[in-house]
């Protein structure tokens, strides 16, 4: 089996195929893409891995703030699949691109890129948690303070307006 054939068989899996079209858009890690794909993670992992094998994606580990270090994936950019089909033809070919990702901002290597992706998706969830303690408390301050059905909410769930009714 050739590249080429090697190639055609790890994209003809509709998994697979969406693992890659995730990963185009954004690096990731097993759990994200499992979440995003509805997959389970083990296959996603089972997958990842054969595509890794095969060269179709590169891992690389990031520290994580919340735990152990993560295994992030993103698309191999060494080569280039190219496939074109006509009624009587069909020919599919790797262009090699070499070297590293250069249009990556600020000259990031992949690995940069990588690692500062994780950084900013660890910080958005822990602003996530942030915002949900947050809402909580001001849920349950509006509620001590008003009685339940008390407030006004407005169309995007806010309150708008308090009513407190004191005994003198």
């Amino acid at each position: 089996m050739d590249d080429i054939d090697i190639l055609l068989s790890m994209v003809e899996n509709p998994t697979r195929r969406r693992i890659l079209e995730s990963l185009v858009r954004e690096p990731s890690y097993p759990l994200r893409l499992s979440k995003e794909l509805g997959v389970s993670q083990q296959a996603v992992m089972k997958n990842l891995a054969l595509m890794e094998q095969n060269g179709l994606v590169v891992s690389s580990r990031v520290d994580s703030s919340m735990g152990p270090m993560r295994i992030v994936y993103t698309p191999n950019t060494e080569f280039t699949l190219v496939v074109e089909m006509h009624r009587s033809m069909f020919s599919a070919k790797v262009i090699g691109l070499g070297g590293s990702v250069e249009d990556a901002p600020d000259g990031m290597t992949e690995e940069e890129a990588s690692r500062r992706i994780a950084e900013i998706d660890s910080r958005i969830e822990e602003l996530d948690r942030e915002r949900a303690a947050l809402v909580s408390e001001r849920n349950a301050i509006v509620e001590s303070v008003t009685g339940p059905g008390r407030e006004e909410q407005g169309t995007d769930g806010n309150i708008k307006q308090m009513t407190i009714e004191r005994e003198v």
